[in-house]
């Protein structure tokens, strides 16, 4: 008896097995047909739900009969038990055989059981490679990305300047005439990271190297990675070349940040050092109607011209209070962009009942150019 169930065992084994393997080849084509369809990425979510339905209802059809077939053998010894009359059925030898019949039955549903797993898990491997090959296939359409969590979380970060580009505008201003009225325009292009969630940015702008600030801010939109400020000077352009002065941005907030500077290149043109005109003028402006013989001091006061936005120089020259016939040398100097200086030289002494002074005075430059200014005396003469 012993020998017929062993026998029973690995009939039933091999059966199983065979089950298992028609399960494979049926799953096979499952695949195949699923790999088809991946290929035009035309599978719906809905879609590879029903084939893993198909898949679990077809392991459980197989569950089932199996334990259906282990059932009904179960039945059919009980069912036709043995009417030799001649035979002697042994009780304990009965027992032996419905204890037998249980533990074949457990051993038959492990094995369903185990084999059952063993498709599942081929079967849901084959159609993970299936997915990933038709992903990867070279030349085949990308197919979309889902968006995860993690990118939708990573997709809004901070707010962070990560660079501030300066430019200005004019780029030179060689050739330009000092003292021209000009604006110059700086621009800051502000850099932030890519992603941001927005907002404010504050900071600080200078137009003279940081010797002075004046506040600004600007806002940022979600997602904005760039965006331009302005800010300009305006003045005539000094002879000292100290304007426009060098310009850029301090960041403070939401991180700090500071730019490189910017400023034209090049100076402004200075008109050439020279005198233009000389005014003349004396005090007093007349001595009609004072006494010959009384003391006085005749002021005589120049007054020197140069051209405008000059680089500054000194002055050359020479005056006079008798009409020319003596003279004595003289110099004053002019700052850059500095266009009058006056000079005053005088006479004094007793007026003479002759009436020869106080006499005509003046000045004569010779450099940086040459330039003579008219003669000027008190009016009247003294009685």
């Amino acid at each position: 008896m012993a020998e017929n169930d062993e026998f029973f065992v690995a009939e039933d084994i091999d059966r199983q097995i065979e089950r298992v393997s028609q399960f494979k080849e049926g799953d096979r084509s499952d695949a195949e047909a699923l790999t088809y369809l991946r290929s035009f990425y035309q599978v719906d979510a809905r879609q590879e739900q029903d084939a893993l339905k198909r898949i679990w209802d077809r392991i459980a059809d197989a569950t089932f009969a199996q334990q259906d077939i282990q059932a009904s053998e179960e039945k059919q010894p009980m069912q036709n038990p043995p009417q030799n009359p001649h035979i002697v059925y042994n009780v304990g030898s009965m027992d032996s055989f419905r204890e037998a019949k249980p533990r074949r039955s457990s051993v038959m549903q492990r094995l369903g059981i185990l084999a059952a797993v063993v498709v599942l898990v081929a079967l849901v491997g084959s159609l993970a490679l299936v997915f990933y090959a038709t992903r990867q296939t070279p030349g085949g359409p990308a197919s979309p990305r889902p968006t995860s969590v993690l990118s939708t979380a990573q997709s809004h970060v901070p707010l962070k300047v990560t660079s501030v580009t300066m430019s200005v505008t004019p780029g030179s201003i060689a050739g330009l005439a000092c003292g021209t009225n000009t604006t110059v325009t700086y621009t800051a292009t502000f850099h932030v990271v890519a992603n941001s969630v927005g907002g404010t940015v504050q900071f600080l702008y200078t137009v003279n190297n940081g010797r002075g600030q004046t506040p600004a801010s600007i806002t940022f939109s979600p997602g904005q990675t760039t965006k331009v400020y302005t800010f300009t000077w305006s003045g005539a352009l000094p002879l000292d070349h100290t304007s426009p002065g060098q310009g850029g941005v301090q960041v403070t907030s939401p991180n700090q940040l500071t730019s490189a500077l910017v400023a034209p290149t090049g100076q402004c043109q200075s008109a050439p050092f020279q005198v233009t005109k000389i005014d003349m003028a004396v005090s007093p402006a007349s001595i009609q109607g004072q006494a010959c013989g009384t003391a006085i001091v005749v002021t005589y006061t120049a007054t020197i011209h140069v051209a405008a936005n000059g680089p500054g120089g000194t002055v050359q020259f020479s005056y006079t209070v008798n009409n020319g016939r003596g003279q004595t040398p003289a110099s004053v100097t002019f700052s850059p962009g500095q266009i009058t200086q006056t000079y005053t030289f005088t006479w004094s002494g007793t007026l003479p009942a002759d009436h020869t002074y106080p006499e005509p005075g003046g000045i004569q430059v010779t450099s940086p150019n040459q330039l003579t200014s008219a003669l000027v005396a008190p009016t009247g003469t003294c009685s």
